[in-house]
């Protein structure tokens, strides 16, 4: 299931800094322009020499692992393209608590609403949460 980290501020800004460093700007241009610590710009140019500018996609974006593996998020995915109805709620609509209800009663895991509404834009589904609280 794709992920939307590439369109994180934070990578967008790390792969800014690699182009940079691979057309050969030196660190301080890099820091300079992109308001980066130097010490972040050296680690992003040692990885660029090591691996590229894959490698560098491929840095962390730092928390901890997600604890909803490929196979829930692709179940996840399935159940937000159809109605709420067809999970024991009373009208189709899907809304951040009804996402969190579910994902606690099918995998045991209870999220923040902030954490729930990451879930759901990095499947690329926050179109189908309502506004609704409930």
């Amino acid at each position: 299931m794709p992920t939307r980290t590439d369109e994180l501020p934070s990578v967008m800004r790390r792969m800014a800094a690699g182009q940079m460093l691979a057309q050969g700007a030196s660190i301080p241009e890099v820091v300079e322009a992109l308001r980066m610590s130097a010490d972040t710009v050296r680690r992003y140019k040692a990885i660029l020499e090591k691996g590229g500018l894959e490698a560098l996609k491929q840095v962390s974006v730092g928390g901890r692992t997600a604890a909803l593996d490929e196979h829930a998020l692709r179940w996840l995915a399935a159940a937000l393209q159809g109605s709420a109805r067809e999970h024991g709620f009373p009208t189709d609509a899907w809304t951040n608590a009804r996402v969190r209800e579910v994902i606690a009663t099918r995998f045991g895991m209870k999220y923040s609403r902030v954490h729930t509404w990451q879930i759901v834009t990095n499947l690329g589904l926050s179109h189908r949460l309502s506004k609704s609280t409930r």
